[in-house]
């Protein structure tokens, strides 16, 4: 018989799911010192924070113009109050997943700079 699957998961975070889903997906060990570090090797590290600059600044500039249009169509009475609920949680999704891809970059920083590479 395979591993028994647990058939409900409790969510710590159900608020913040990327929060959630990056705290599942990062792999880390225990040193010797007691620390944690991720296990990745450097070239993957140095590409995680590449990639994730990349992608906070698109989503940070999505943001932005949505902020935007929203206002504006707001303003113009093109999209009811009623509907703008909708579009915050799509903003406040947006927001969590910039903020777990900014704690993953920070951690990847701190391990890079760890293994003595500066430049992060």
């Amino acid at each position: 018989m395979g591993p028994k699957i647990k058939k409900e998961y409790e969510y710590k975070n159900i608020e913040s799911p990327f929060t959630e889903i990056f705290s599942l997906l990062k792999r880390y060990q225990v040193l010797s010192d007691g620390l944690t570090a991720l296990v990745y090797n450097s070239d993957e590290l140095i590409e995680m924070h590449q990639h994730i600059e990349s992608v906070i600044e698109t989503l940070l500039q999505g943001l932005q113009s949505l902020g935007q249009v929203v206002g504006e169509a707001t303003n113009r009475k093109v999209i009811p109050i009623n509907r703008i609920g909708s579009i915050g949680y799509l903003i406040s999704s947006i927001s969590n997943l910039t903020e777990s891809l900014n704690t993953l970059k920070a951690d990847a920083s701190f391990e890079l700079r760890r293994r003595g590479l500066k430049d992060f």
